[in-house]
């Protein structure tokens, strides 16, 4: 008995926190967590791996790719994940709430000033900069996510299939990724298989269907929307880009295409996860109830999925059948965001400095591989100094 408890210590890692430090360590990571998930899961590894020694290089790997199939903000789940593994149920809760809830009241504060003096001519310019940067940040986001995606021809069709899909026939985009899913399925398992899996289907559809009827009001659309934002968004924080845009810009319009760049703008500035800019959607479609409901709700999965999960980390990992229909959804994903991203072009790119402000920005995530948290810092710093050249001009 002794020997299989050190073998299991040896490979969730090298020490056993205590609740004091977990809280601590998550508190102090909610604060500093900027910059998108590649940075928050980079700083996370040197601090878990390399620094504390809470767990080893390779149980750290297995985490990631668990983490990776699940839809919604992988840096989140990372923490719970760690917590869970330390400090069992309440200790992924905290870990979870911590990594959240420092950002999320920034978040808020930032909305509300964002509704008071957003039309100001400082607010404004400063935005001019970020905007473009965001949008080329997102367009290294998509190329990074289709190098990943697109591991041979068929999944290559199903992303063009899948642009050409919702961009020309206007077919919805939780439908292509369900048959994307369904398609990479069949070709990698066959029908037969397939068959025996696809009869649990149309019952899932039926529940969800039965609900929707009751869509009356204003709260329940958005507990919907951003619930199932943090439920179907496989790809990550760009993904849930899809979910927010056709919901509450297109579908309820709550907010313009615009806005949603601008508090996209925000969340990288903002520590947490990139998905924050739920919780701006959230506070224009309904004050700081609404911030409160997208943001319970947008991660409420990830909570849900990790703590209900991390006992089956390996049997997930080992079914083809999952791999198989995540793939087929993974490739149909990028070609969604894709469309998305052309639609928040216009509100971004307004001239020629724009232009070059988004090129840039690609280019040297692209070509040169700077970290986007400098990105992003150096996008911020320019905003201000532009802010501040415009207001004494």
């Amino acid at each position: 008995m002794k020997k299989r408890s050190k073998e299991k210590a040896a490979e969730d890692g090298h020490q056993m926190p205590s609740w004091h430090e977990v809280f601590l360590y998550f508190l102090f990571l909610g604060f500093v967590n900027v910059g998108g998930p590649v940075a928050q899961i980079t700083m996370m590894y040197n601090h878990m791996v390399e620094r504390r020694k809470w767990l080893t290089e390779d149980r750290f790997v297995k985490i990631m790719a668990f983490c990776h199939m699940l839809p919604g903000p992988e840096a989140l789940q990372l923490a719970i994940y760690v917590g869970y593994l330390k400090r069992k149920l309440w200790g992924g809760i905290l870990a979870g709430l911590t990594f959240i809830i420092p950002g999320a009241a920034v978040m808020i504060i930032l909305s509300w000033l964002y509704v008071t003096y957003g039309s100001l001519p400082p607010v404004n310019n400063f935005l001019y900069v970020l905007k473009p940067a965001v949008l080329g940040i997102i367009a290294a986001g998509i190329i990074k996510l289709g190098r990943a995606a697109i591991r041979n021809w068929f999944l290559a069709v199903l992303l063009v299939g899948a642009f050409a899909g919702m961009r020309f026939a206007g077919i919805n985009f939780l439908l292509i990724l369900l048959l994307a899913g369904l398609l990479n399925l069949l070709v990698v398992e066959g029908w037969p298989r397939l068959r025996r899996t696809s009869a649990a289907l149309p019952l899932i559809i039926g529940s969800v269907g039965s609900v929707l009827p009751f869509a009356n009001t204003r709260w329940f659309q958005m507990v919907w929307l951003f619930l199932e934002t943090g439920l179907f968004s496989f790809g990550g924080a760009y993904a849930s880009l899809v979910f927010v845009q056709r919901g509450a810009v297109a579908q309820y319009h709550w907010l313009s295409d615009g806005q949603l760049l601008d508090g996209v703008a925000l969340s990288v500035a903002t520590p947490g996860p990139f998905m924050l800019f739920t919780t701006f959607a959230g506070y224009l479609a309904g004050g700081v109830r609404g911030a409160l409901i997208a943001t319970f709700f947008v991660f409420l999965p990830s909570f849900v999925f990790v703590l209900g999960g991390a006992r089956y980390v390996e049997l997930v990992r080992d079914n083809r059948w999952l791999q198989a229909f995540l793939a087929g959804v993974s490739a149909a994903v990028v070609g969604v965001i894709i469309v998305v991203s052309l639609e928040l072009i216009p509100t971004a790119l307004v001239g020629w400095v724009s232009i070059a402000i988004a090129t840039i920005a690609f280019l040297v995530i692209v070509l040169f591989k700077i970290d986007v948290v400098f990105v992003a810092l150096g996008a911020m710093a320019a905003g201000i100094l532009y802010m501040i050249v415009r207001g004494f001009c």
